[in-house]
């Protein structure tokens, strides 16, 4: 069977394949996902062993997820919030820390809170909140993740701030190339008013999740190992990012069966072929919300 023989053979409708596209048999389907996870394992553990190469690389700058958050805040007739520097240093040290202990939460592994990071540079507040965020391609996807979700919302229309930190860092998480965002918000206590608050709604509230930061590299680390990762010192960008490398193939698998099964619809039709089982049309709604859910996935990930 020549080239052209087995294309035909692959993709249209005819006695070789019993009127059916070979693509299309549950044998030549099982192949196509045994192939996509083995593929899916392989980049994995390629990332393990050469995580430089495969990684995630960003555009965001701390500068534009301030100004998209305080133009949320106009939008609602909220005031601006105001940059401390305290807080850029302590959002730099918390990016810093997930990095230096390769953790992905609030809270880190030994237990120290967001609110930690406030206390060593100094910062005393009588309302705070942090936002965090990774894996986004530009300021935007971030600041507009924060806003579909409800707690991350609450944090940036939050009236009771008046400041804002915010940290933008590269390195390496879990062994994978990541940008993650630590963004910070606080009000200021007055001298006599004590640090830690109560509940967001009370006189003196609770602290309050979310996630973002911005860089300022004015002050270092306390933390040496994640020193030069929070400053941006970290190794050449990754060539790859193993989000679109696996959107890609996905996209070019099920753009593949979604075309066979659209041509053997129109030949089926044009030949009048008769067949006791098969629900081409089914097939077809499937395979195309399945094609548009993979293009509507964006990466990025809230806390």
């Amino acid at each position: 069977m020549n080239l052209l023989e087995w294309v035909r053979h692959l993709f249209v409708p005819r006695h070789s394949n019993n009127h059916r596209a070979k693509i299309l048999h549950p044998s030549t389907l099982s192949v196509i996902v045994a192939f996509f996870l083995i593929y899916q394992f392989a980049l994995n553990f390629y990332l393990l062993v050469s995580p430089a190469v495969l990684g995630f690389a960003s555009n965001i700058t701390p500068e534009q997820v301030i100004e998209l958050t305080n133009q949320k805040r106009a939008e609602q007739g909220l005031a601006p919030l105001t940059i401390n520097s305290k807080l850029n240093e302590a959002a730099q040290r918390k990016a810093g820390d997930m990095f230096a202990f390769n953790y992905w939460a609030h809270t880190s592994p030994s237990g120290r809170d967001p609110w930690a990071f406030f206390k060593e540079v100094g910062y005393k507040y009588i309302y705070a909140g942090e936002n965090l965020a990774r894996d986004f391609m530009n300021s935007e996807g971030v600041v507009e993740a924060w806003m579909n979700s409800p707690t991350h919302r609450d944090n940036i229309l939050n009236s009771n701030y008046k400041e804002i930190g915010l940290a933008v860092v590269n390195g390496t998480l879990n062994g994978v190339e990541t940008t993650l965002v630590v963004q910070l918000f606080g009000t200021p206590a007055p001298v006599s008013v004590a640090q830690r608050p109560q509940t967001a709604a009370s006189p003196l509230p609770t602290p309050k999740l979310g996630e973002a930061s911005i860089v300022e590299e004015k002050t270092p680390l306390a933390l040496p190992v994640a020193l030069a990762q929070a400053r941006g010192e970290t190794t050449t960008p990754p060539l790859l990012s193993p989000f679109w490398l696996t959107k890609t193939l996905a996209l070019f698998l099920l753009g593949i069966i979604l075309g066979a099964l659209a041509l053997d619809i129109i030949l089926v039709y044009q030949r009048k072929i008769i067949r006791l089982s098969g629900r081409n049309i089914a097939h077809l709604i499937f395979i195309g919300a399945l094609l548009l859910s993979v293009i509507l996935t964006t990466p990025g990930a809230i806390l």
